[in-house]
């Protein structure tokens, strides 16, 4: 082997080094940490407050999401029998916007939308699967806070897990509440 290649080999498993160690160093910074998230006594805080506590009623966090160019920040949950949560704040006073968005961007991929009763009949609610025994239902509630806005959007199955809508409002809501 000539000393060019020998030097080569070297310079290339060299680089190789520093990038497996450049990796193993950005992957030690935890997700949570480079989208703005803190450890809250009860959950996560977001740099801009929003608060994720590891449960809300029979609700579990299993992601947190970094803001985007709807949400500040946002975290998903998920309940019993797959019924899954996403909360989100937003800037205050684009809650409504991002509600009419939700409804437009729905009816525009052909969703049927539906009327529901109790707790559901207070969001905006499609059916989103309807070929099975039970219906794939997909409901959003915006609220405005004293500092921002939020969404909630749930799916959920009817009408097996319709009577789990509004308790799940209730202990959102009551989150929500705390953080305002």
């Amino acid at each position: 082997m000539s000393k060019r290649h020998s030097v080569l080999r070297v310079v290339s498993g060299l680089a190789l080094a520093i990038a497996v160690t450049q990796g193993s160093a950005v992957a030690q910074v935890p997700p949570e940490k480079d989208a703005g998230w803190q450890s809250d006594v009860s959950g996560l805080r977001h740099f801009t407050g929003l608060r994720c506590p590891d449960t809300i009623g029979a609700f579990s966090r299993i992601k947190v999401m970094e803001g985007d160019a709807v949400s500040q920040a946002s975290c998903i949950y998920t309940g019993r029998d797959g019924i899954t949560a996403v909360l989100r704040k937003h800037t205050q006073g684009t809650g409504r916007r991002e509600a009419l968005t939700f409804s437009r961007s729905y009816k525009a991929a052909g969703f049927e939308p539906i009327t529901l009763s109790g707790a559901a009949s207070t969001g905006i609610s499609f059916r989103t699967r309807n070929w099975t025994p039970t219906s794939l239902c997909e409901t959003l509630w915006y609220f405005s806070g004293t500092d921002a806005d939020y969404t909630l959007w749930l799916s959920y199955t009817l009408p097996t897990q319709e009577a789990e809508v509004g308790p799940a409002i209730e202990v959102f809501t009551s989150a929500l509440a705390d953080q305002n």
